[in-house]
């Protein structure tokens, strides 16, 4: 059974990385999209007005070390109601004190459950693509943005965003090339021992082609060299008879669930 303590090191660089991720746009882009991030006591509130979905909107990472107050949770809701989107989530990891609140104020499970999974730092599994991985830094995050913005089915202005992570500190950003065309992009975050790996996409032209799992490989050896021995990231839970290639990446790529992440929800 996996320690509060490293429940609690999993949900913080999570939290970090996607508050350093809103940090990070760009100022034209931020009052364009209706960014908003803050700390909330010890989770966080992360709004896109622009993207109404609920990985750009949500609730998380709070009641793990201290117990959720209720006017936190009323402020953010209150956030959301402000901002106007609809699709919006709040992460209940087990915290009682969060679960209690939400209830409270008419949240119900979303149908949608995340999992949380973790490795050690074993070497990662060898795998081949017919595409080229290589790190890229500042001179080329419009490779790395545009990648992932194409692959998410996301307007070109997230990649400008999403780009700016590249070069920046803690980030290490990787694409895999089909010669000169950014075709898959895959981003790691290291906060001493601790590594998350996120913004895995492939462009559907290229799916199919071992993107993800190459980008995992690369990401996973890249966070060993840097000192890491503890390793996370998250997905969906598939519903039954669902496809979840990347849920299947991450298990191939040495990834165990540490815990079930359910969301709730305002109907």
């Amino acid at each position: 059974m996996i320690e509060p303590t490293q429940i609690a090191r999993i949900e913080a660089i999570e939290r970090d990385a996607w508050l350093d991720i809103y940090a990070a746009a760009p100022p034209p882009i931020r009052a364009a999209f209706g960014i908003v991030s803050r700390r909330t006591d010890d989770g966080a509130l992360l709004i896109c007005r622009a993207i109404d979905h609920l990985q750009f909107n949500r609730l998380g990472y709070l009641g793990v070390t201290t117990p959720a107050r209720a006017e936190t949770v009323d402020a953010a809701l209150a956030d959301f109601d402000a901002a106007g989107v609809k699709n919006w989530i709040v992460h209940a990891q087990g915290a009682a004190s969060l679960n209690a609140l939400c209830a409270a104020r008419g949240l119900t499970p979303h149908p949608r459950t995340w999992a949380k999974f973790i490795r050690d730092n074993r070497a990662a599994p060898v795998v081949t693509t017919s595409l080229a991985v290589r790190e890229v830094d500042a001179v080329d995050g419009r490779s790395f943005g545009a990648a992932a913005a194409q692959g998410f089915g996301m307007p070109p202005a997230v990649g400008d965003w999403l780009g700016a992570l590249a070069g920046r500190p803690r980030w290490r950003c990787f694409v895999g090339f089909d010669g000169n065309t950014p075709a898959a992009a895959g981003a790691l975050f290291i906060d001493g021992g601790c590594a998350w790996l996120g913004i895995g996409a492939t462009v559907g032209s290229h799916r199919k082609r071992g993107a993800q799992s190459a980008l995992l490989a690369a990401r996973i050896d890249a966070a060993i060299t840097s000192g890491c021995t503890l390793l996370t990231t998250e997905t969906g839970i598939p519903q039954p008879g669902e496809p979840a290639p990347f849920y299947a990446n991450i298990t191939r790529a040495g990834f165990t669930v540490a815990y079930p992440r359910p969301n709730l929800q305002r109907v």
